[in-house]
């Protein structure tokens, strides 16, 4: 499904786009409510781009296409397919949404909140959706580059920085529990990236961390700036 060029191109309003939606049929009573959510989510991430001076970021949808899935079974092999991997491969079940090859796609609101119990919390699938677009953001700011994204903790904690997630609910933790989270190369808890994130974010600037994020040295610069 190809949507027409000019809405792709001329926003709503600024940063906000009328992207088309592709329901599970079980789902088209949803719609304007998911449309809704769906402007709500740009607008959040639009907002905090231009709190961070990156305002050229957000000229271009993010997205072309928004399919949202009523089972968690079709989002997985649908996701793997459009990604050229075997869609018999296992994704956990928390793994609720993606944003690939300008496809944003998500489960329902209600299955989000069954398949990930953590994350329920004022405005959840918004904030999920903004997730999402945040990555995009974040490659959009490195110019492309991908690879200086940075570890998981980074980047994901990004993410969920830029959706306000877990900011009410993050855990608190322990110095050895954050440089726990920053050396771990395994995947870890959402809401500990996002408190290691905002305690980051007191240290230096977003732009600071974006800039060093990639770079060998990171880590140490971060326990330099951390004292």
């Amino acid at each position: 499904m190809q949507p027409p060029a000019d809405l792709l191109h001329n926003p709503i309003e600024y940063g906000v786009y009328d992207i088309p939606i592709h329901l599970a049929a079980s789902l088209e009573p949803q719609r304007a409510s998911l449309r809704s959510t769906l402007l709500a989510a740009q607008r959040r991430l639009t907002q905090f781009a231009l709190k961070h001076h990156w305002q050229a970021h957000v000229q271009e949808p993010f997205a072309r296409l928004f399919h949202v899935y009523s089972d968690k079974a079709s989002f997985d092999h649908d996701l793997l397919e459009l990604c050229g991997l075997d869609p018999a491969l296992e994704l956990p079940q928390t793994y609720c949404a993606a944003l690939e090859q300008g496809v944003l796609m998500s489960v329902s609101p209600e299955l989000y909140r069954a398949l990930y119990p953590q994350g329920d919390e004022e405005s959840a699938f918004e904030k999920l959706l903004t997730h999402e677009m945040a990555h995009r953001l974040h490659i959009r700011i490195l110019g492309g580059d991908e690879e200086a994204m940075g570890a998981v903790w980074f980047y994901e904690g990004f993410a969920l920085y830029a959706a306000g997630q877990f900011e009410k609910t993050a855990p608190h933790l322990t110095a050895a529990e954050t440089w726990d989270c920053v050396n771990a190369e395994e995947r870890g808890d959402y809401r500990r990236y996002a408190t290691v994130f905002q305690h980051f974010s007191r240290k230096a600037s977003i732009q600071q961390l974006i800039e060093m994020a990639g770079k060998g040295e990171f880590v140490d610069w971060l326990r330099e700036i951390s004292g």
